[in-house]
């Protein structure tokens, strides 16, 4: 599993920049600051710095006016779904927001900057998908009156086409800047429990926190086909755009039309603590496996759900192999995982009624609970230790991730024994300084899994750095 952070943070990125505002840099370069003094970039003006509670993020206005180019209607932004609330298996339609967009924000018009606030979600998923269509208390054609360019949305171009990413990817409030790169399909993005399922990934330079909801257009269509949601180490994750497509008539976001591929949702919220994103089947006295149950317990809004289990994700958009319909208030499922070490995947859907036919939209909307099975049998107490300058040892008991915690216990060489379970103490943390002049000292460790066994004892002599 990759290394992983969502973009939508206080936090800040340095990283090196352009000087030339029009040129558009290549894939290997790092981003360009964008300006619009003499409205040389008024394309972008529509891609603004969103503000939602603790969460700073950038959103884009979208085109949605009909054919014939009438604005009639609100004003529609897109950004990712957790920008602005959205949570693992939830699914919010229709809801209140607060929050600001900034549009025209370019690092040498600061004081042309439009501040708007916005009135709701319209749709929001953070399962799946991580995208949120948002309303602005604005209208379209008020925004294009006052200089506001819309960007339109776009059918995902071949998998690696060149494509720019349009943000403000390092400390909040310097301005957009774009990147070109190369952008690919990948089957899933994981983050813990989190899955995301098509998925694009890019290899735009200069993105860091703050920059999720960041647009991403196809080079020369100018076009909105995935938004940015996160950020690996072997790339940026985005995810595609087109299923909010057809989701406008007459300049007006209406999720019922046919075209649209956002509904039908559901809400579910887990019950009880955190599920956790490693497993491990529990060995039993006679050598026997006793594999570990999903133990999912859940509330849901529907009346009704479908679940399976898979080691695909993606296999969660595929209807066949679904359980029939379940009352919701037979809300617990405790399948055994495995029995193969690997990732497997819950795949959940809420339905309303038992024949409900499991539209394209219902299962692009499904959930999927991740987790990691790991090989089975006792953990490995693993220790290191580095001589400091001061004569101490650092020493660093190392958390593979089946081990929970560390029991240890030290003394004198010649009077301790490792083997006596008496002295034996939970470790806080998994670091310590020994000092020089407690040296030698036989220390002793033994690593505690997920099932609460016992490693073998460990035994390290801890000895004072030679003169």
């Amino acid at each position: 599993m990759h290394k992983h952070m969502f973009l939508a943070t206080l936090g800040l990125t340095v990283f090196s920049h352009l000087a030339n505002a029009n040129e558009v840099p290549s894939p290997t370069r790092a981003p360009a600051i964008l300006h619009n003094s003499a409205g040389q970039n008024s394309q972008w003006s529509g891609v603004g710095r969103l503000s939602f509670g603790n969460h700073q993020c950038i959103a884009t206005l979208l085109d949605s006016r009909d054919p014939q180019a009438q604005a009639e209607g609100p004003a529609y932004i897109l950004t990712a779904g957790h920008c602005a609330g959205g949570v693992n298996g939830k699914i919010l339609v229709d809801q209140p927001v607060t929050g600001t967009i900034a549009f025209n924000y370019f690092v040498d018009t600061p004081a042309q900057r439009l501040v708007v606030p916005l009135k709701r979600i319209v749709w929001n998923s953070s399962q799946g998908a991580d995208l949120a269509l948002l309303e602005l208390d604005a209208t379209h054609e008020g925004l294009l009156t006052l200089g506001v360019s819309p960007i339109k949305l776009g059918p995902s171009p071949a998998s690696g086409s060149s494509v720019q990413v349009i943000g403000e990817p390092s400390a909040i409030g310097k301005g957009l800047r774009l990147s070109a790169c190369t952008e690919r399909y990948q089957d899933i993005s994981r983050a813990g429990n989190w899955v995301w399922r098509n998925v694009r990934r890019n290899d735009c330079q200069g993105l860091g926190e703050g920059a999720s909801g960041s647009p991403v257009v196809e080079s020369g269509s100018n076009r909105l086909v995935s938004v940015v949601n996160s950020l690996h180490d072997d790339g940026v994750g985005a995810i595609p755009a087109e299923r909010v497509q057809g989701c406008f008539i007459a300049g007006k976001a209406d999720l019922e039309l046919d075209t649209c591929q956002l509904l039908p949702g559901f809400q579910l919220e887990q019950q009880g603590s955190r599920f956790p994103p490693f497993r491990k089947a529990k060995t039993l006295a006679d050598g026997s496996l006793e594999q570990p149950g999903w133990n999912f317990e859940f509330l849901i809004d529907t009346p009704r759900y479908r679940y399976k289990t898979s080691t695909d994700a993606l296999a969660c958009e595929d209807p066949n192999g679904y359980s029939g319909t379940i009352p919701s208030s037979e809300n617990v499922i405790d399948d055994p995982i495995g029995p193969a070490p690997g990732t497997h995947y819950l795949c959940l859907v809420g339905v309303q009624a038992p024949d409900q036919l499991p539209s394209s939209a219902l299962m692009a909307n499904s959930l999927s609970i991740g987790v990691e099975l790991l090989a089975p049998g006792k953990p490995s107490a693993q220790v290191t230790t580095e001589q400091l300058a001061n004569g101490n040892l650092r020493v660093t008991w190392q958390k593979a991730p089946d081990v929970a915690f560390y029991r240890v216990k030290r003394g004198a060489p010649e009077t301790t024994d490792c083997n006596d379970l008496a002295g034996y103490r939970v470790l806080p943390g998994n670091t310590r300084e020994v000092q020089a002049s407690a040296l030698p000292v036989k220390l002793c460790s033994v690593a505690i899994d997920l099932n609460l066994q016992s490693s073998d004892f460990r035994t390290d002599l801890l000895q004072a750095n030679a003169p």
